[in-house]
Parts: structure tokens; sequence; C-alpha cells
């Protein structure tokens, strides 16, 4: 999950594509604005919230970029996750997602991967981690209640 900001996040999604390719994975991508359009994973720009949490439920290994929403639903199925954080200086993002990723890994919520070119690796790991036991919060819920107030 690449997110559904107006940042493109080629540098994660074109070197998932090409191991995805290599090593025969079923890769679903929802690809946001993401110039890069996968030839090996299959993707839809924009994938509506119900489909996406059924999506991240089944599957084996969430791989997000590092802003609060792609781990915040990833977190509510206690799969293993890894977490690329999107950098300013890239034009990936507007803020610094490596803070949140890090803590959330020192925590043992997930895997942070601050190095594209240790994906490959970082997969074959995540695959086997498991994230800390970590008490359910209602703040997710009390803020998905209010936005949907607010589209009311």
């Amino acid at each position: 999950m690449v997110g559904t900001g107006p940042d493109s996040f080629d540098r994660l999604i074109r070197p998932l594509d090409e191991l995805a390719g290599r090593c025969g994975w079923d890769v679903f991508v929802q690809l946001g604005h993401t110039r890069y359009e996968p030839r090996h994973c299959r993707y839809e720009r924009f994938v509506k919230r119900d489909n996406l949490m059924k999506m991240i439920q089944a599957a084996e290994l969430i791989i997000t970029q590092g802003g609060y929403g792609g781990i915040r639903d990833a977190l509510q199925y206690d799969k293993p996750i890894l977490a690329v954080p999107r950098y300013p200086d890239m034009n990936e993002s507007p803020d610094h997602q490596d803070e949140m990723v890090r803590a959330m890994e020192e925590k043992g919520y997930l895997m942070g991967l601050y190095d594209i070119e240790g994906l490959e690796v970082a997969i074959e790991k995540a695959l086997n981690f498991r994230p800390s036991p970590r008490a359910a919060s209602r703040i997710p819920v009390m803020l998905a209640g209010y936005v949907v107030s607010l589209q009311a």
C-alpha cells in the first residue's frame, strides 16, 4: 500500500515489481499516484476501504509506506508489516515518515526498511516476523467515525 496522497513512490514499487516477476510472487499493489505501472504485480490505483481491509486481512505480508493510515490499517489484523518511509528530499512526501516507522519498529509492531536495496532480504525476514502484542486503542475507531461524520 503506497497510500492515496499526491506523491509518487516509484522507489518502492519498481523494485517490488521486479522482485515479484523474478520470484513468482503474487503481489497486489494499491498504487495511488505512483507513476510507475507494475508489469508483474496486480494493481489498482485506488481501492475502496472495505475491499482494502479484506485484502489486508487475507494477506501474508503487508508492505506499506511509512504513513499513519497504512500502518494503522495493517496493525488491525496483527499481520507482519514491512514499512518503507517516504522522504521529502526525494519528493515522496511532505513529511519525514522515518520517525514514525522507527518508533513503531522499536515497539516491535513492524519492520522498517530504510534502504530499498535491501528489499528482498527484508521481505524474507518480514515473512517470519510476528508483531508484538499491543493494547487495543479506541482512537482509530473514534477518528474514523469523526471523518465519516464530516463526509455525511
